[in-house]
């Protein structure tokens, strides 16, 4: 969070983790090849940039590589539970956030402008993403709805499997019961159908 460190620290330790995890597979018996990322809210950010964002973008620099393959460092899947997917609309124009700014540092320049279009997951969409599940409530206030249907809207053009699952209110962080039970219906669902599990 911005409190702790400026934008693109949680994006950079968000993706040497996804490193650490693959270096460190066979001595903890993970299967790499089963690896989701799942997040709420900044959480949801950081599931897609950590899936998402190619090497070439510049925040893998300090990983610990270990003569990986950069076509290793993938993911299986991405669960974004209403994660930013585009920093710059936040920042600069109508759904302008002071939680935005601050993780930018406040002082909005083009440099910081330009960041915030690399730590955009909108701004990577290709067709050999994995699998993206966004859940998003259709009145939120702190992060726009408008930012998962842009996702969805984006995957759907680059033919990435998506799902967008709308859900009705307007609280950022609360479900109700049954919502939250058909979400996770929908997750396994999702990740069933995708042969994850």
């Amino acid at each position: 969070m911005a409190s702790t460190a400026l934008a693109p620290a949680a994006v950079e330790d968000s993706r040497c983790a996804l490193y650490w995890v693959i270096n460190n597979a066979e001595k903890y018996n993970f299967d790499t090849s089963k690896i989701i990322t799942n997040g709420f809210s900044a959480g949801g950010h950081l599931s897609l940039t950590t899936g998402i964002i190619p090497p070439e973008a510049g925040f893998d620099k300090q990983c610990p590589k270990n003569n990986l393959d950069n076509k290793k460092v993938k993911v299986a899947a991405i669960v974004n539970w209403s994660g930013i997917t585009d920093v710059k609309d936040l920042i600069v124009g109508d759904n302008k956030r002071n939680y935005a700014l601050e993780w930018l540092g406040n002082n909005i320049t083009n440099a910081k402008i330009q960041l915030a279009k690399k730590v955009s997951p909108v701004n990577y969409i290709r067709p050999d993403l994995p699998p993206i599940l966004t859940i998003h409530v259709d009145k939120d206030t702190v992060v726009p709805y408008a930012h998962a249907v842009k996702l969805h809207q984006k995957l759907d053009k680059a033919g990435v499997a998506n799902q967008l699952l709308t859900m009705k209110g307007a609280a950022h962080s609360y479900f109700s019961d049954k919502q939250t039970q058909q979400v996770y219906a929908t997750i396994k669902e999702f990740l069933i159908k995708h042969r994850i599990i």
